[in-house]
């Protein structure tokens, strides 16, 4: 007898969509089975002729719990997750104190796992310089390392503390850390003395309207520094993830470095997709996130590195920040923290254009599921509706056209995201499965927190 039975829903197989049940037992694909057979289970989920899809799992996920629960916290990140059709996240070291040591490591999934709706594993740093403490990290389960290329942001310290790495001596020590580690190595990269030398030029010009955020960073600084670690990691053998990537110059590089056979990884997010520098005409300062949006061919470029593989996943970088925070800062972009929510986005923008046709259902459910846990080692569990692996499903009714509005979003910042107001989504996520277990319905969580749970990379000790 299976725990659960999907009916009656379009199942994304390996082969593409196909009408077939989906028995569960123990939060496992037990079987696929033909659709309509009679067959016994203690539960059944009519999928209503809707699309099955794995659980999306989104890999650039920042939470503010526990310094800043007001812009977001464990249940509040992850319930706006789960209600979207997001099963898993992976957060980001940013945090209060930041995670950049094996014992800040610990406690801040000690802190989580009571409050998660959803799975979350999470990045430690390599940026404290420290081998014990790196590969403390990967044996406690850090499921990737992440360093930012710059010096500590002026009032954030104590959120970066560990976790930066200003100069080029810097970054080559970690990459000597870094070898064999076995978990990816993620860095924000944008070169740090140019940025720093652009933004302080257009400060003395007296400029600080939102419009001059782009021009402190323009696509070489992304560039610049992306050139570097890529050269890093192919004499190291590191495997490198690079992040949001936001210009075409960017993906010029990581296509190349591909066809040489350097250990690189990369993804974009749905802003940098969806939007151009011109958001900034239309939100202000609720456009600012680092690295800037940029021109119009960058996002040309930035779909072209979608469809031909050189940009392997999407992630949100889910950077919550509360509107009153904005509004203070709405006549000096240089006082604006940068970032905006953008979890609630990811499932709708990328499936959204596989129901319209832009790109196959199977390359979809690639980007948002199949390749982050393939690259974060996390595929024997999750990532593909296939026999053993954990029954983490996204049921998403393609029918409805949909316009955003950030004053719908669950998040706690959601009336932040004002960027998204406005754009159109072909779909919704109906219901969403963990384990499965339905924990969110009709645009309202129906799990428990506690529920989710943390998940360790694949060199976490037994221990």
């Amino acid at each position: 007898m299976f725990d659960l039975v999907v009916r009656n829903g379009r199942v994304l197989l390996p082969d593409g969509l196909e009408s077939v049940d989906i028995g569960i037992v123990d939060g496992k694909f037990a079987a696929l089975i033909a659709e309509n057979s009679d067959v016994e289970s203690r539960e059944s989920i009519d999928a209503g002729g809707n699309y099955v899809f794995p659980g999306t799992i989104d890999a650039h996920f920042h939470c503010r719990a526990p310094s800043f629960p007001e812009r977001e916290d464990f249940a509040s990140g992850t319930a706006a997750a789960a209600v979207s059709g997001v099963t898993t996240v992976f957060e980001m070291p940013i945090s209060i104190p930041a995670t950049s040591t094996k014992q800040r490591l610990i406690d801040r999934m000690a802190v989580a796992a009571p409050a998660l709706y959803i799975d979350m594993g999470f990045y430690g740093s390599c940026g404290t310089l420290d081998g014990d403490e790196i590969q403390g990290m990967v044996a406690a389960g850090a499921i990737g390392m992440k360093a930012f290329l710059q010096t500590l942001p002026v009032g954030r310290e104590a959120e970066f503390d560990g976790i930066c790495l200003a100069t080029d001596v810097e970054i080559l020590r970690a990459f000597e850390l870094m070898r064999g580690i076995g978990v990816p190595c993620a860095f924000h990269a944008e070169a740090n003395d140019l940025l720093t030398y652009l933004t302080n030029k257009l400060i003395a010009s007296g400029r600080k309207d939102p419009q001059v955020h782009p021009l402190s960073r323009p696509p070489y600084v992304e560039a610049i520094a992306v050139a570097k670690l890529l050269a890093l990691a192919e004499v190291f053998d590191v495997p490198v993830h690079i992040p949001h990537v936001s210009s075409g110059m960017t993906v010029d590089l990581i296509r190349e470095a591909k066809a040489r056979g350097v250990p690189v990884t990369a993804e974009t997010c749905p802003q940098y997709l969806a939007f151009d520098e011109s958001a900034f005409d239309r939100v202000g300062v609720f456009a600012k996130c680092n690295p800037p949006l940029k021109k119009p061919e960058d996002v040309a470029a930035l779909w072209n590195g979608v469809r031909d593989g050189t940009l392997d996943f999407i992630a949100t970088d889910h950077s919550p920040f509360t509107v009153e925070e904005k509004e203070r800062t709405a006549d000096d972009i240089w006082a604006t923290a940068p970032g905006f929510p953008g979890v609630e986005v990811l499932t709708q923008f990328v499936m959204g254009r596989a129901v319209t046709g832009e790109l196959s259902f199977q390359h979809a459910t690639e980007l948002v599921a199949g390749a982050p846990a393939r690259i974060f080692h996390q595929d024997h569990v999750k990532g593909r509706i296939a026999i053993g692996l954990q029954a983490d499903l996204t049921i998403y009714d393609p029918k409805p056209s949909v316009t955003l509005h950030a004053e719908n979003f669950k998040s706690r910042s959601g009336r932040s995201g004002r960027i998204w107001d406005g754009l159109t989504v072909q779909g919704k996520t109906a219901m969403t499965i963990l384990r499965g277990e339905v924990i969110a319905r009709d645009g309202e969580i129906t799990g428990k927190p506690g529920f989710g749970q943390v998940i360790r990379g694949c060199s976490a000790s037994a221990s």
